[in-house]
């Protein structure tokens, strides 16, 4: 699905990492390889045909050449990801090292649009090491939570969420929307104890700062809550904020 929509960096993070998890993701068995020439177009095996100024290329079983491994997303029915192949390249190139191509299709049956993405060989393992950390929730890693409560002097509000990641005991997040311009917090995970410090541009243009601590908890639903007390490096005030992970889709607690 084609879709324009006006957002913040953040709550593009947020939206594209709600595709990938709902997306099928299959490898495929193998190497793959293009094959060029006239007889590329007339290839049974050939999972994918390209013309170029009238010349045929067929990416088909490894044979000479470059050689890759194949995976495929099947993105939700009627989700809005536009951006994503930019999405999923970037964080595999920021992760990896690896550059990929990707090629894409229709199936009806499937929902209707889907990539195929070649990476280099060599890199497959990394790549689907990431894929498989992106798809699950270890921790903060790859979760995004929506602010439900905050102080009177905070900036944040309803709209805001935060897009987070996590290696080891260290915690960043891109945080915007509901006021936010854009955010980021860093900081650092002790059990269940966090502390950040948080840097942010309000929407009206102003620069804020400061740092929270708080604690990390489960919700009796499984999904992440944060509790985060801040207090104003830049201005004067201290508060609450109270984050939440979204509810399985058709709850209707957080717009999607």
């Amino acid at each position: 699905m084609v879709s324009i929509s006006r957002e913040t960096g953040a709550q593009t993070e947020a939206r594209l990492r709600r595709v990938f998890r709902a997306s099928a993701i299959e490898w495929l068995p193998g190497s793959w390889s293009f094959v060029e020439g006239p007889d590329a177009a007339y290839r049974e095996d050939a999972i994918a045909l390209i013309r170029d100024d009238g010349r045929a290329s067929a990416l088909c079983p490894a044979g000479p050449g470059e050689r890759f491994a194949v995976f495929r997303v099947v993105l939700p029915r009627g989700a809005d990801d536009s951006g994503f192949v930019g999405w999923l390249s970037t964080r595999v190139k920021a992760s990896t090292g690896s550059g990929l191509f990707v090629i894409c299709g229709q199936n009806s049956e499937r929902g209707g649009i889907f990539d195929f993405y070649g990476v280099p060989e060599a890199a497959a393992g990394e790549v689907r090491e990431l894929l498989e950390r992106l798809s699950r929730t270890e921790h903060l890693d790859g979760v995004v939570l929506h602010t439900v409560a905050t102080g009177e002097s905070s900036a944040l509000g309803p709209g805001t969420v935060f897009c987070f990641d996590q290696t080891g005991d260290a915690i960043t997040a891109r945080y915007g929307g509901g006021g936010i311009a854009e955010g980021w917090l860093a900081g650092t995970l002790d059990g269940s104890r966090v502390r950040f410090q948080y840097l942010q541009v309000q929407a009206d243009g102003t620069v804020d700062s400061g740092h929270s601590e708080g604690e990390v908890t489960r919700l009796p639903d499984g999904r992440w809550s944060l509790t985060e007390h801040y207090t104003w490096a830049t201005r004067q005030g201290s508060g609450t904020t109270r984050l939440e992970e979204a509810a399985p889709p058709g709850d209707g607690r957080f717009p999607s």
